[in-house]
């Protein structure tokens, strides 16, 4: 199963603001489209675990059409692609229990209305001979129905939706209380991006925009809609030093 810590981690860096470059497409192949199967919620382990984000004034796109799912392979570097590619995340869902379909994931996924599921999954247990033995003598009486296998399986899913066109195009750290120096790490760049293209890298700290100092991501996300559609001047700090950037915000939504 997923550790906390890791789930802290995700969070942490998901504190942002507005919008993300990525260099490589949403992680892995889609798993096979299968149709999403509707079921109670109190029988799908996906919404009984489900746990939403807030997302603090997040433009999304909207949806409307089928969720797709993803096999998951590194929790860290699917992160930040999906950032990279202007995504947001929802929520997640993180439990154990024996095989559960992919459609569950989609379903929960559509109920939430996300663009994207990623599914991790992981063997924590195998069933020992004397399971597998009784598992025979079931299926034997059942007269060949299929049983179980007894697998028990640790389970993470996040939840993405698009994100609208952005005016800026960042992700960035929210300061901690004990930061001393002021600006806002940038965590991802968006494709394409009115920042990516003025250059904006991560890493970088962001300091003033528009002639404005930038305390935190709310402050941003309002600096940005105040002057949306103009140029700006972007002051931000690679390494040890001093960078000024022009660029021409998006439009409003």
């Amino acid at each position: 199963m997923m550790h906390p810590y890791v789930i802290v981690l995700l969070l942490a860096m998901l504190a942002a603001c507005s919008k993300p470059v990525v260099k490589q497409p949403i992680p892995d192949q889609p798993v096979i489209a299968v149709p999403p199967v509707e079921v109670p919620a109190e029988d799908n382990p996906y919404t009984q675990h489900y746990v939403a984000r807030q997302l603090h004034g997040v433009k999304l796109s909207p949806g409307g059409q089928e969720p797709t799912i993803y096999k998951g392979v590194n929790e860290t570097d699917d992160y930040q692609r999906m950032l990279n590619d202007g995504y947001e995340m929802l929520g997640y869902s993180s439990f154990e229990t024996t095989d559960v379909p992919p459609s569950r994931a989609v379903s929960q996924a559509a109920k939430v209305k996300a663009d994207a599921v990623i599914v991790y999954t992981k063997l924590i247990a195998a069933p020992t001979a004397a399971m597998r033995l009784q598992q025979i003598k079931e299926q034997s009486k059942s007269q060949g129905t299929s049983a179980g296998k007894g697998e028990v399986y640790s389970y993470f899913a996040t939840y993405w939706g698009k994100l609208a066109p952005p005016a800026l195009g960042v992700h960035v750290m929210q300061p901690s209380k004990d930061d001393a120096k002021p600006g806002l790490t940038v965590l991802a760049v968006i494709t394409g991006s009115p920042a990516a293209q003025a250059g904006v890298a991560v890493g970088d700290v962001l300091l003033n925009l528009a002639g404005e100092p930038i305390p935190s991501a709310q402050a941003l996300q309002q600096i940005v809609h105040r002057h949306a559609g103009q140029e700006v001047e972007l002051v931000l700090r690679r390494v040890n030093s001093e960078k000024r950037l022009h660029l021409t915000l998006g439009a409003a939504l």
